[in-house]
């Protein structure tokens, strides 16, 4: 049993790794609410703020591939600590922000320093723990991640309501700088010096070989496409909620169900996993995505408005359910695949897959305001790019595994692979046929 110091010692550090975990959804979607706001605020069109949060995503995915061998090689708080003092720095630069391109140039700088808690959070972990102590943190952690982008939309509508659409940055920085002093203060380096790797180019040169194989493309483009849709969706959807007639405040209650059927998703998938193929999993949440995608397109072509345009909160979580089995399987798919390097393919597919939101929030940007015709035009057309683009790549890597004279290609796992979260249980993996 541990003892009082013991207990009050393990909770804040729970609770540096909530924050360094979640914060950089929390900091993305914290503004949505505010977005027709900030628009007036600068005197520029809503697509100019939208656009903001593309920009977010590329300093995410940007960070995603460089963090992470970094502190293998220098260890995690030498990278952690000048990454969350970039966050809170950027937060305060968009509370204060004059224009559109320094809030811009603010949203970058905020992702870059934010993607340092999201790739080093989960190494943390790692570091810490054996595998079955890490698999209780992890299903602690994780669910607060996904929960997250819930509700900070909700405490930004409330705080651009009633403060202004400033409040919610100021809100980020004084999170980020809590977190700072905690980590500064109260938590011990986890990597020690003896198990850092020696250089860092070794494992950054595991990055080309892993762009030439098709298992790797299959497993990436899920993440990419399940991000695209939902967060080309998120940016789409104020305006659309707007065109409804809805206040910001009720505006920031919409998008509780999204995360809610995403988690759904996600204890449903790994409570499957364990007696089915993963590939099989991963076509049930295209044909979930797929589903969402045409209800949303049928809701668009009827010209339902008002409260019957509000089956949009009941058809977009379809989607996102579909989410729940594409995110966690495809990255637990990915990883362990390539186990020789693990930390490389883990990295890449982690900017991939924001480039991949990036892309979705910028396609998204450029529709008709508030359209909910083309909402739904756009994310059928991601579905069905995201199933054909997996069937071809697992053609592709089917064809290179039975080419006698190519080289060991990996070979994705056929029969049980864990999500993440069932990953860290310790439960059946796949052999490494990197």
């Amino acid at each position: 049993m541990k003892t009082a110091p013991a207990q009050a010692r393990h909770g804040l550090l729970l609770a540096v790794l909530c924050s360094l975990n979640a914060g950089g959804l929390f900091a993305s979607d914290i503004n949505l609410p505010g977005v027709p706001a900030t628009a007036h605020a600068f005197h520029t069109p809503v697509a100019s703020v939208q656009w903001t949060f593309s920009a977010f995503m590329i300093g995410i995915a940007v960070s995603q591939a460089v963090y992470g061998p970094i502190s293998d090689a220098y260890g995690r708080k030498r990278v952690i600590l000048p990454g969350l003092g970039l966050f809170v720095v950027a937060s305060l630069i968009c509370a204060v922000a004059p224009s559109v391109e320094v809030f811009g140039a603010g949203r970058l700088l905020q992702a870059l320093g934010a993607g340092s808690g999201m790739v080093l959070g989960r190494a943390v972990i790692g570091d810490l723990y054996d595998e079955k102590d890490a698999a209780r943190m992890f299903t602690t952690v994780m669910p607060i991640v996904g929960v997250s982008p819930s509700v900070a939309p909700l405490i930004g509508g409330y705080l651009t309501t009633y403060v202004s659409w400033r409040a919610p940055f100021v809100v980020t920085a004084v999170i980020g700088l809590v977190t700072l002093f905690v980590v500064a203060t109260a938590i011990p380096e986890s990597l020690p010096p003896e198990r850092r790797a020696q250089r860092l180019g070794t494992t950054l040169r595991g990055y080309p070989r892993l762009l030439t194989r098709p298992l790797f493309w299959a497993y990436t483009l899920n993440l990419a496409v399940a991000y695209g849709g939902y967060f080309g969706y998120l940016a789409a959807s104020p305006l659309v909620f707007e065109k409804m007639g809805l206040s910001t405040q009720a505006t920031s209650y919409c998008y509780i169900t999204v995360s809610l059927t995403y988690v759904a998703g996600n204890l449903c998938s790994r409570a499957l996993v364990r007696k089915h193929a993963v590939d099989r999993l991963l076509w049930c949440g295209h044909g979930f995505f797929f589903l969402g995608a045409v209800l949303m397109l049928g809701l668009g072509l009827s010209g339902a408005g008002g409260r019957w345009g509000l089956l949009v909160l009941v058809f977009m979580p379809v989607m996102t359910f579909g989410n729940g089995f594409l995110l966690p399987l495809s990255t637990s798919a990915g990883v362990t695949a390539f186990r020789s390097t693990a930390g490389s393919a883990s990295g890449l597919m982690g900017a991939l897959q924001l480039l991949g939101a990036s892309l979705g929030i910028y396609l998204s940007s450029r529709l008709p305001a508030g359209d909910l015709f083309s909402l739904g035009w756009f994310v059928l057309a991601v579905s069905l790019i995201g199933s054909t683009a997996f069937a071809v790549c697992l053609s592709l890597a089917a064809r290179q595994r039975r080419a006698p004279a190519a080289a060991p290609a990996a070979t994705g796992p056929t029969a049980v692979v864990p999500a993440p979260r069932a990953a860290a249980r310790g439960e059946q993996q796949p052999a490494s046929v990197d």
